[in-house]
């Protein structure tokens, strides 16, 4: 059990490295939102299918069905990402995206029969407050709005919603299989947006192409990790091992984009990792479920 709650910890800890790259590449990226992730989701689907054709197994309408309200919480999730960050600042968007632990910890017990030690929630609000402080002392443009705040909020309860659901669906289905099947609903599920927004779902350029693979393979991989990491630890360490994702991202920003980091900012970020690296050393019991 202690071995794959370490494995499931690791997996969490590397998928945040995976997905942390994302922003950095969306910033590389000229075409339209809706058609990046319209044509990001078809390719990890390709991805995901080879994947799943490589370990012997087939997918099954018992898999999508399974799979099926993850997907459209994944891509409703998507869609209301870029919502929200046309109409609020991303240092906004960051900070009600951290808040995500807050809901999970407090399904996590109901729902999982999850019992942190108490010393977690102690280094949890240390951590958020190194988070408020990374945000809002990088600088970030951007015009935050009453609306804006609003859709980043709804966005940070379906990816909630989602981690919850995938975390239920993975007690029953193998992970190639439903990494599949969700990304095949979800590619449903976004496609009625990218008819009728801008952008649809023309085809990318040359340049594009390669950020459609990158974006699939690289932060596609930290959600294939997960997944996999959902089976083998507790929802409380993987909601709080997500806020790593706040302080990963602008160290990729600075090394790929050249972004700058201000020294509150570099503190705030050293303040979130430190916190978390001592979360991920505390026990969380499970208790059966009744």
């Amino acid at each position: 059990m202690q071995v794959q709650a370490a494995r499931g910890r690791a997996a969490a800890i590397s998928a945040v490295g995976f997905m942390a790259l994302g922003p950095s590449i969306v910033k590389k990226v000229s075409m339209d939102e809706i058609a990046f992730v319209f044509w990001r989701l078809a390719v990890a689907a390709l991805l995901y299918g080879i994947v799943l054709l490589a370990s012997g197994k087939r997918l099954s309408l018992h898999d999508i069905r399974r799979s099926m309200l993850g997907g459209l919480l994944f891509g409703v999730n998507l869609v209301f990402f870029i919502f929200a960050m046309r109409r609020t600042s991303a240092a906004n968007a960051v900070v009600i995206w951290s808040l995500q632990p807050v809901v999970l910890l407090a399904v996590a017990g109901p729902m999982f029969g999850e019992r942190p030690s108490r010393t977690i929630y102690g280094w949890s609000v240390v951590a958020f407050g190194g988070v408020v402080l990374a945000m809002y002392s990088s600088g970030a443009s951007g015009v935050a709005t009453r609306q804006g705040d609003l859709l980043a909020l709804v966005m940070m309860l379906l990816f909630s919603a989602y981690y919850v659901v995938s975390k239920r669906a993975r007690e029953t289905i193998a992970l190639a299989n439903y990494q599949l099947a969700l990304t095949l609903v979800a590619l449903v599920a976004v496609l009625p947006f990218a008819l009728v927004m801008e952008g649809g779902v023309a085809l990318p350029g040359s340049d594009d192409w390669f950020l459609i693979v990158a974006m699939a393979a690289l932060p596609g991989t930290g959600h294939l990790l997960t997944n996999y990491a959902h089976g083998h630890t507790t929802l409380t360490m993987m909601s709080l091992i997500n806020l790593l994702f706040t302080a990963v991202a602008p160290l990729y920003a600075w090394w790929l984009v050249g972004e700058r980091i201000g020294g509150l900012q570099a503190v705030g970020l050293g303040v979130v990792m430190a916190a978390l690296a001592f979360v991920v050393t505390r026990p969380v019991e499970v208790v059966d479920r009744v």
